[in-house]
């Protein structure tokens, strides 16, 4: 035995046996393995219906089917669970119950056996139906402190919700929910709908549309007012502006309670009117001054118009004494009336009187004793100037 196992021919053949054995071994293994079949449970497959979803809805069907699998272990490593989809065919039927239907399934690879269970199911169908309902807006949230919520104005105001007559019976309203957390000014947003039923929101409603523009106009106190516009500046040389119209003439003032109280009037832009030798129209902004939030309207319109200008001359004016300090004694001694010539339109220079008119001089500069001959001022109604040329003076004397 010794001498047979010394022999290099027969160690040779030995191994030659066992490599083959080994290889008889592996292969029959493999064969074994891909010959060999399992079996495979998919629960809770979601179950879906195919029909006609614009004039049925679904009353009462099964939520999911189970899938048994069973194949060779290479098919089976390609099952995806996710890929499976189990469904029945109505696409052909009408309202009722439908039983007995074979629920098919989609998405088993190749080489696998699926059997599902239920294999036959029921569903009932019912006819849907539709109702308008008026959209209810609701506002939640709270404006900026002082600002109040107006209204709310949804468009459309009537939408149509569908569904079986079931589920019809048990809608009470549609809201638009809106929030108005700090706002200062008007709400103007798209808002989906919600379907409430008693019991709160209702699921599986149909809403035509599904969205509503809604706006909610959001504002502080406000007060409508007379637009007092203001001028700077004179016409070009032997031009007087006749008449400026405006157009609107009174605006909606927003702010706080305290402040619109006090206001009788509303102070408009400035319209400069140097350089105004023609007539114009011009928009500008109306300006949010003091503690008003919002102007409305934002511009307003203004027709100018610029005519050749004519002189007047009043005569015995009485000047008033404005300005004088303190407990000094102060007097005119030139006399207190004076002759002035104004410059305007002839149509304004026509319908003035001497009422209309005061003329005044300004002693806040006179701080010490003295005479002094000091220019005489003149307060005027709009578009109406003093004449050129040197303005009169009179002598005051200050003690």
């Amino acid at each position: 035995m010794d001498k047979w196992l010394q022999n290099n021919n027969v160690i040779k053949l030995v191994a030659l046996l066992l490599a083959v054995m080994l290889w008889l071994i592996v292969n029959d293994e493999g064969n074994l393995f891909h010959s060999k079949q399992v079996d495979h449970i998919v629960t809770h497959v979601p179950l879906t219906v195919l029909y006609d979803e614009d004039r049925l809805a679904i009353r009462k069907m099964p939520d999911s089917v189970d899938l048994y699998l069973r194949g060779h272990i290479p098919s089976m490593k390609r099952v995806t669970p996710s890929h499976f989809e189990a469904y029945v065919d109505l696409r052909n039927q009408k309202e009722g119950i439908h039983r007995d239907l074979p629920v098919k399934v989609r998405g088993v690879p190749g080489g696998v056996e699926a059997e599902v269970r239920p294999q036959r199911v029921e569903v009932t169908l019912e006819s849907k139906r539709s109702r308008v309902i008026p959209v209810e807006t609701e506002v939640i949230g709270h404006p900026k402190p002082g600002y109040k919520v107006g209204k709310p104005v949804a468009k459309p105001e009537r939408v149509e919700v569908k569904g079986t007559r079931s589920d019809l019976e048990k809608v009470r309203r549609v809201r638009a929910v809106v929030n108005a957390e700090g706002a200062t000014e008007t709400i103007s947003r798209s808002v989906s709908l919600q379907v409430y039923g008693e019991d709160g929101e209702l699921n599986g409603i149909e809403v035509h549309p599904q969205k509503v523009d809604v706006e909610i106009p959001v504002a502080s106190p406000h007060v409508q007012l007379p637009l007092t516009v203001q001028y700077s500046g004179v016409p070009p040389k032997e031009w007087a502006v006749e008449s400026v119209k405006t157009e609107p003439d009174q605006v909606t003032v927003y702010g706080t309670k305290n402040y619109l109280t006090g206001l009788k009037t509303y102070p408009g832009p400035v319209l400069d009117l140097s350089g105004m030798n023609r007539n114009r129209t011009i928009v500008m902004e109306i300006p949010v001054g003091g503690d008003a939030v919002q102007v409305k309207p934002e511009q307003i319109t203004l027709d100018v118009k610029v005519v050749k200008g004519k002189e007047k001359t009043f005569q015995n004016l009485p000047v008033e004494i404005r300005g004088a300090k303190g407990e000094a004694q102060v007097e005119i001694v030139s006399g207190n009336q004076v002759d002035l010539t104004l410059f305007g339109a002839p149509r304004r220079l026509k319908g003035l009187k001497p009422g209309d008119l005061k003329a005044y001089v300004d002693l806040s500069k006179q701080k010490k004793p003295g005479e002094y001959e000091v220019p005489v001022l003149v307060e005027t109604p709009d578009f109406i100037r003093m004449a050129e040329g040197p303005s009169p003076t009179v002598t005051v004397r200050v003690e």
